[in-house]
This record gives structure tokens, C-alpha cells and sequence, in this order.
């Protein structure tokens, strides 16, 4: 009897420990606090990697689809990849916020704090408008109930408060503060700018002679060059706009144009698709050329009839700005100041602000940023101090003056060595921040358990 007992007693624990690990249950709030990251002497939970985790993934998802492209967050390899590149960020930021603590970086004066929660309070302002203009922008509600009711709305929303704000504010300026002390002996030799410089200007002199355009509009866009290509002048030039009314008419009919265009690029898709040998068409097949064909057909007479519209309505807009041109033109021929026909005439407002008020608008054969009637009627002066017929373009009447020539050659090295010696300290200062940083991971050998978000 004993004996029977004992079997069955051992055959109920078997049957336990065979069957306990579908038992256990596990918890999940336990579950968030399992460590990730041990580095530094900090701790980063399941929980906090896992969030951080999510909005790489959310953000990445967002970047995608405003370029149009597609992404998978759920996908494996993103979410690997996204694990990865959080577990190094918060590593390489224990290792700095150790730094920061170890070499007293992190306590900010009174001052310091002041000007840290000035930003705070007009960031956050700035997000209690936001909310305010969204949501509330027909509200009844004022007051200390209307603030009540915002700040309920920007918790809903996952807006920072005013000391997650400060939080982060005082780690940037605490990273920038290690930041100056790490590269505060970096320096860029007279050696080293003038390599730079003869590098930068034999870069451009290469750009310029594969894309020639590309010199004018970096000067159009205020970035530095050091280069100047051959081929390109100065040009100025008076404006006369269409009146409103003629540019709303010529513009409502370049509209209906194009309209109507895509309609038949639409339709003689849709004819070709049916094929050329109509011998072969069904009776569903024919009903559907004859209604293509005829819309097509129908098409070409409106956009015809809507070009011959838009003709006579640009020509009565050039025949109304006609006086003024020729009042324009006796000023000229009787020697007038070009500038000044141009502040009291022009009504382009870049030739009224620098730099093109002084020096005119830089042109070349291959410009890409100017209409082609202007370029070509630029282009086709042939003297410095030239002044063209009038030149009709979609915007009005031109009339242009040849005022200089770009010289070909590098720029001046004294004109960009000021810009050079900025961009080489801060790229030096970069690279030595981030080797330091990079050093100094590898030194806490930091030990981590990525396999544990898995579970």
C-alpha cells in the first residue's frame, strides 16, 4: 500500500515539472523593469528601451511616407536595427552624463538655470499656442478653465512639461559644456586653411565645368563659393508687371489649358491602349474608340480655341504696358540713369534689395533659375553697358541692362578664409568630440542583453 502510494506521489511530481513551464504566467510590470543596459553606473529597463524603441520606429515611419516611400516598422530587421541604435545612444548617454558629473558639468548657476527656463517657458508657450489654435480656436471657455482644459489636451497629446523641458535643456547645455572642455586646445593652422582653400576652389572649378549653372545659384542662395567659372555677367533690369486684372485673365486660362491637356493626355492614353487596328475591336471596344476619338477631337478645338483666348488676352497686356515702355525708352535714349528708371519704374522686388540692387542678377547661357526669355535676351547683349529692346515674357515687359562681367578665377583667399577657418574648427572639434566619446564607451565596457526584448 505504502509502496502504491509512493509511485503515485512521484508520478504527480513528474507530471509537475513536465508541465510547469506552461504554468507560469508572467508579470508584466515585472516584465518592463528587466534590465537591458548596465553601463556607467546606470540601469535602462526592458520598458524604457522598448519606448525609445517604438518612437524610432514611429519616427522613421513618419520620414518614409512624407518622401514617399514605403517602410515596415513591424518588420524584423527595422525593429533590430531601431533596438540597436537606441542601445548605443543611451550607452554613449550614461557614459556622458558620467562624464558630466565626474568633471563637475552638471550644476548650472543661478544664472545658467535663468536663462535655461527662459527657453523652457517660451517653448512650452509656444505649445500651449499650438494647442490653443487647433483645438480651441472656437471655444467658449476662458480663463482658468480654458488653461485647464489645455494642459488636459497636451497630456493627451504626449506634450513634455515645463521640467521634462528643463531636464533636456540642462542635458544639451551639460553635453555642451563637456563638449568645450574636451576640444578647447583644438586649433586649424595657416597650413591647414590654405590646403583647405585650394582644395575647395578645385572642387568648385570641377563642378563648375560639369554643371555651369550650379555657380549661379549657389551665389543666388548666399553659399559661399570659391570659384568663379567663365561665362556668366551681371545684368539689371525695369519690370513691367501685367495689370491684376490681365494676369488673373492670363492665368485663368493657362489654368483651364493645362486642365484640359492632362484631360487629353488622358484620353489618347486610353486610345492607344485599344490599339491601332480598330478592324479588331468588339462592339464594347468600338463604342469606346468612337468615344474616345470624340472627346479627343473635342478636346483640341477647346484647348485650341482656349490658346487663341489666351493670345489675344497677353497681347491686349503687353499692348497696355506699352505707353510706359516707350516712356521708359525716351529716358533711356536721353541718357538717364539706369539705377534710377529702375527704383522708379522697376517692379521686380529683387532688383530693389541687395545684392542685386548693387550688382544686377548673375546670368549665364546655361541659367536654370530665370525665364528663357529673359536668359536669352541677357545672354544676347553684346557690349557691358548694352541695354535690350523690349522682351516679353510670362511676367510682363523686361527691359535689361549689361552692367559687368564675372572675372574667371578662384575668389580671393582672404574673402572665404574666415569662412574656411569656421567649418575646419568645428569639423576638427566634431571629430575629436566624437572619437573622445566613442573612447570612452568603449572604456565602460558596458554590458548589454538585447536578447532579452525578445522575450
Amino acid at each position: 500500500m505504502r509502496k502504491r502510494v509512493f509511485l503515485t506521489l512521484l508520478l504527480a511530481a513528474a507530471l509537475v515539472l513536465t508541465t510547469s513551464c506552461s504554468l507560469i504566467v508572467k508579470d508584466a510590470a515585472v516584465d518592463q523593469h528587466t534590465v537591458i543596459i548596465e553601463a556607467a553606473g546606470k540601469t535602462y529597463t526592458k520598458g524604457e528601451v522598448n519606448a525609445q524603441v517604438q518612437n524610432a520606429l514611429d519616427y522613421q515611419a513618419y520620414m518614409y511616407s512624407a518622401y514617399g516611400m514605403s517602410f515596415d516598422p513591424t518588420s524584423s530587421e527595422a525593429i533590430s536595427s531601431a533596438q540597436d541604435s537606441v542601445i548605443n545612444a543611451l550607452i554613449q548617454e550614461a557614459v556622458v552624463e558620467q562624464k558630466q558629473t565626474e568633471m563637475g558639468l552638471d550644476v548650472f548657476t543661478d544664472e545658467e538655470t535663468k536663462t535655461l527656463q527662459e527657453t523652457v517657458d517660451t517653448t512650452y508657450q509656444s505649445y500651449v499656442d499650438a494647442v490653443k489654435s487647433s483645438d480651441f480656436a472656437d471655444t467658449t471657455l476662458t480663463g482658468e478653465e480654458l488653461d485647464t482644459a489645455v494642459a488636459a489636451k497636451m497630456v493627451e497629446y504626449g506634450y513634455p512639461t515645463k521640467d521634462d523641458l528643463l531636464a533636456s535643456q540642462k542635458a544639451q547645455a551639460g553635453q555642451q559644456k563637456l563638449k568645450d572642455e574636451v576640444v578647447k586646445d583644438v586649433a586649424v593652422t595657416e597650413d591647414e586653411l590654405k590646403a583647405e582653400y585650394d582644395t575647395r576652389v578645385s572642387d568648385a572649378k570641377t563642378q563648375y565645368e560639369t554643371t555651369l549653372s550650379a555657380y549661379g545659384t549657389a551665389v543666388q542662395n548666399g553659399t559661399t563659393v570659391y570659384y568663379a567659372p567663365a561665362g556668366y555677367r551681371y545684368v539689371k533690369h525695369i519690370l513691367r508687371n501685367f495689370a491684376e486684372a490681365d494676369n488673373t485673365k492670363i492665368s485663368d486660362l493657362n489654368t483651364q489649358i493645362s486642365s484640359k491637356q492632362t484631360q487629353l493626355t488622358n484620353v489618347t492614353t486610353s486610345l492607344s491602349e485599344l490599339g491601332e487596328d480598330a478592324s479588331a475591336d468588339d462592339e464594347a471596344a468600338a463604342k469606346s474608340r468612337k468615344e474616345l476619338t470624340d472627346t479627343q477631337t473635342t478636346l483640341n478645338t477647346e484647348i485650341a480655341d482656349l490658346q487663341a483666348q489666351l493670345d489675344a488676352a497677353k497681347e491686349a497686356g503687353y499692348a497696355a504696358l506699352q505707353p510706359t515702355i516707350e516712356e521708359i525708352q525716351t529716358k533711356i535714349a536721353a541718357g538717364e540713369d539706369f539705377d534710377a528708371l529702375v527704383a522708379e519704374y522697376g517692379e521686380d522686388p529683387g532688383m530693389k534689395s541687395e545684392p542685386a540692387l548693387t550688382n544686377g542678377y548673375l546670368v549665364c547661357a546655361d541659367s536654370t533659375n530665370w525665364v528663357t526669355e529673359f536668359k536669352d535676351a541677357s545672354m544676347a547683349l553684346a557690349a557691358i553697358g548694352d541695354v535690350s529692346e523690349p522682351v516679353r515674357s510670362s511676367y510682363g515687359i523686361h527691359i535689361i541692362k549689361y552692367v559687368s562681367d564675372v572675372t574667371e578665377g578662384p575668389v580671393a583667399y582672404d574673402d572665404v578664409k574666415d569662412t574656411i577657418q569656421s567649418e575646419l574648427l568645428q569639423s576638427k572639434q566634431d571629430q575629436l568630440y566624437n572619437d573622445t566619446v566613442a573612447q570612452w564607451v568603449t572604456e565602460a565596457n558596458a554590458k548589454t542583453y538585447k536578447e532579452r526584448l525578445a522575450d
